[in-house]
């Protein structure tokens, strides 16, 4: 494929409308979505003059996906396509000097391959001649070296035994695994043939590659392999990366940064240095290491609770002089996505209370910012941010529920929009209100809700209500554009959406996310009935057509719900969790000790007081419900089991299996027929749209 820069394509929204000509607004459908250009995590170019992102476009009727690479000017006035063709491309990374852009492509061959575009003109060149596909890469140093994230076996350290294990693997009439680990699958691939994520280093010269881990004993974990799991110092003289310390994985869990001199990872003889863990001194998980610009810190993420994925994130940093950690920030809330603005300032992302909201943190003086969210005004919510050292650019993606991420920038104490790929679409929707409200949940509890009205909403008339409930169920809806559970694409089919962040929630301080410890129903139960409560209370919500939908946590939510009450006239459960005992088929089992109180054989009590399945004999709403086959999380036969009870039953209910997706739907034909299932279910029961 060619992939030519001497002539950027300039990207110019030019309206179709005439002069003084206004657009048609209309309600925002399924196709739409499917539509929305869909942004990747931005990369700053070293002057901070250029913005390079990935743009995913969808054709639903294709049922694929194309992935490009495009640069926007940072000061909003330029917007050009890098990449074209079949092939697309991914994991876009700068030149250390800014002139070149490095990114993975499947050009020629079965292997996607590294390839490097010179942004003088010309055309890409294919760098690696790798056996595997890359990916996470990194361009740091002298610019000598390209470093990227493979899959491979700890046995075979170079291409040809690499290559002959996996014909060897192919052509094996017997595909079965002989598995003595705990952990043998995750989310929706298996990991049970050995292979295990590492780094490779690839020659900018030559295109040469080498593993990197060849003769340690240390991988990426099982259950990442992304650039966030590894860093090069901008020296280019250290590596330090993520890896599990766990004795056995999958009974245990112990992430650890470890770090390891680059010169001296392998010499010819094969012996090379250890890594030496730095975080040694935290018994629960550490990750995400991002090197400072002058090479003498290391910021992380820290959790302090051992199996409890909602454990407040920490951001730390590891002074390589003295081999201390510091905590740097005291906020009750995660944080995520930490980059360096400077040798001393931290920026990074924090969930508050159904936002996003990018912060930084000075460690020379020690005092954190205001978010720069809340000087815009707070109504959006703010990810992945990232900011120029050389001129202090900043730039993030924000979205809402109105607006799909756009890349933004903050210039001259102001923020500007950087780029326009949605912006003529955009200007069709017709999207009804979004109000946050307080309401007093369990414990008299403050929680907070969402609520989603139609367009053209008439207070007048009498409306359905769709409880919608999220999943985690330590996470929160925010108000990021969803491109699975749209509130508005739900509420533009005639519905009011209500979204509670419940007890459990994130986002809303620790001791609100571990409220529900010991106890995952209770609470949660109650702030959905007072949530309830709240909305047929009002004069526009018809309450013979309340209804409910969730997934995940919000699906197993809906068998209890099921199981307690008979007030919702209809209820869809995706991928919901219907019996704890029968999880012990999930992929990570252990996860779950601490949320339940205990293990399925334990205290089973206690569990079964937490477990839908005991109070099947009260199941009474129609129910429909969906899964997917590769669905590790929450085992397909979970949807089954709840199914075949509501049948057995003769409740009214329905299947919808998806043989070749996870825990969500992601491929743009299954999602139409999931929402096509999602929206004659309800119409079935209770009918769409108000009424006098």
């Amino acid at each position: 494929m060619r992939t030519a820069i001497a002539a950027f394509i300039l990207f110019a929204f030019l309206s179709p409308l005439h002069a003084g000509e206004k657009a048609v607004k209309r309600p925002i459908t399924l196709e739409d979505l499917w539509k929305v250009k869909r942004l990747g995590k931005p990369a700053i170019s070293p002057d901070g003059a250029w913005v390079a992102v990935e743009v995913t476009a969808f054709d639903m009727d294709d049922n694929s996906s194309t992935t490009h690479l495009w640069l926007c000017s940072t000061d909003g006035k330029t917007q050009k396509q890098l990449t074209a063709g079949k092939g697309g491309a991914s994991s876009p990374v700068w030149a250390p000097d800014g002139k070149s852009i490095a990114f993975v492509a499947k050009r020629a061959g079965d292997v996607a391959q590294i390839h490097v575009i010179p942004l003088s003109g010309g055309e890409a060149t294919q760098l690696s001649k790798l056996p595997m596909t890359p990916s996470g890469l990194k361009w740091p140093g002298d610019g000598k070296t390209i470093y990227c994230v493979v899959w491979s076996w700890p046995d075979t350290p170079d291409d040809a035994s690499y290559l002959k294990k996996e014909k060897a693997k192919k052509d094996d009439k017997v595909q079965a695994y002989v598995i003595d680990d705990a952990l043998y699958r995750v989310w929706d691939h298996w990991i049970a043939d050995g292979k295990r994520p590492v780094v490779f280093a690839v020659d900018t010269a030559s295109g040469k590659h080498t593993n990197l881990f060849a003769h340690t004993k240390r991988t990426l974990p099982a259950s990442g392999g992304s650039a966030a799991d590894y860093d090069v110092s901008p020296d280019g003289k250290e590596i330090c990366f993520t890896s599990e310390s766990a004795k056995e994985l999958g009974i245990d869990y112990n992430l650890d940064l470890y770090v390891m001199p680059i010169d001296q990872s392998r010499d010819r003889k094969g012996a090379g240095a250890e890594p030496k863990n730095i975080t040694a001194d935290n018994p629960a998980n550490d990750f995400a290491p991002v090197y400072s610009p002058d090479s003498k810190m290391i910021a992380f993420s820290r959790q302090t609770t051992k199996f409890f994925y909602a454990d407040r994130v920490r951001i730390m940093t590891h002074d390589r002089a003295s081999g201390k950690n510091r905590e740097e920030t005291k906020y009750d809330q995660s944080c995520a996505s930490v980059h360096w603005g400077s040798d001393t300032t931290l920026v990074f992302e924090c969930e508050e209370r159904g936002y996003h909201r990018v912060h930084s943190v000075d460690l020379k003086n020690r005092w954190p910012s205001d978010p720069i969210s809340l000087r815009l005004g707070g109504k959006f919510s703010d990810v992945s941010p990232i900011m120029s050292v050389k001129n202090k650019e900043t730039i993030w993606l924000r979205s809402s529920f109105d607006m799909p991420a756009s890349l933004f920038s903050w210039r001259d104490k102001t923020s500007i929009s950087i780029d326009h790929f949605n912006d003529a679409l955009r200007a069709e929707w017709d999207l009804g209100e979004v109000k946050n409200i307080t309401y007093k949940g369990a414990d008299d509890d403050d929680v907070q809700m969402w609520i989603v009205y139609p367009p053209n909403f008439d207070k007048t008339k009498k409306w359905p209500l769709l409880m919608m409930i999220h999943g985690g169920p330590h996470n929160a809806i925010t108000t990021d554009f969803h491109y699975r559970w749209n509130a508005h694409l739900f509420a533009s089919r005639g519905y009011v959406v209500a979204i509670p962040n419940f007890h459990g929630s994130s986002g809303f301080g620790q001791k609100f996310t571990d409220s529900i410890t010991g106890d995952m129903a209770t609470k949660p139960f109650i702030d959905i009935m007072k949530a309830t409560d709240l909305l047929e209370k009002e004069p526009y919500i018809d309450k013979t057509r309340t209804t409910a939908a969730g997934a995940s946590y919000g699906g197993y939510m809906m068998a209890w719900l099921n199981g307690h009450t008979d007030r919702y006239k209809a209820m869809i459960c995706h991928a919901g969790v219907y019996n704890w005992h029968s999880m012990m088929a999930s992929d990570f089992v252990r996860a779950r000790e601490r949320p339940l109180g205990a293990l399925p054989f334990g205290d089973q009590a206690k569990i079964d007081k937490q477990n839908p399945q005991k109070f099947a004999a009260n199941f009474k709403t129609p129910t429909l419900v969906m899964h997917g086959e590769k669905d590790f999380r929450v085992p397909v036969t979970q949807g089954m089991e709840y199914y075949n009870t509501l049948r057995i039953k003769g409740v009214p209910t329905r299947f919808v299996y998806f043989p070749d997706e996870n825990h969500w739907v992601q491929k743009p034909q299954n999602s139409r027929l999931w929402h096509r299932e999602f929206f004659a279910w309800l119409d079935k029961h209770v009918g769409a749209g108000p009424t006098k």
